[in-house]
């Protein structure tokens, strides 16, 4: 017997609601402000390398994409400089995260006390993670 899957197309999703361009300023779904999309350079200081980083990564030249801020923990040192899910982090410590695999940025993040990192965020490209991780 022979059995073919078939991969299903995601479920479909009604366009986002159409604001009119006088109300676009004001309203909290609508940002044109790209300030919000630029690289920006945080330090993350620990006392010791044990210490927890306060946020995860997904991501890894294995996987074809860069690496991405998944999770953050509330009211970590993290959170507190602003670091947030869907950060696209670039580089730390001026190594390039674009040609690390998944263990290389671990370590690089567990081992340094003094962490600057160099993120952008990027939602669209942290989505994407999502659909390329989890449907192989």
């Amino acid at each position: 017997m022979n059995v073919q899957f078939v991969q299903l197309p995601p479920p479909y999703e009604p366009p986002p609601k159409w604001i009119p361009a006088e109300e676009r300023r004001f309203n909290k779904d609508y940002n044109n402000d790209l300030r919000t999309f630029l690289p920006r350079t945080l330090v993350l200081k620990r006392l010791k390398a044990a210490d927890a980083l306060g946020f995860n990564i997904r991501g890894g030249k294995e996987h074809n994409f860069g690496f991405y801020v998944s999770k953050v923990m509330p009211g970590s040192e993290a959170a507190n400089l602003g670091i947030q899910e869907g950060d696209q982090i670039l580089k730390v410590n001026n190594i390039d995260f674009n040609t690390l695999d998944h263990a290389e940025a671990v370590k690089v993040l567990k081992f340094s006390t003094t962490i600057e990192m160099l993120v952008r965020y990027f939602p669209f490209g942290y989505q994407r993670t999502y659909d390329r991780m989890d449907h192989h």
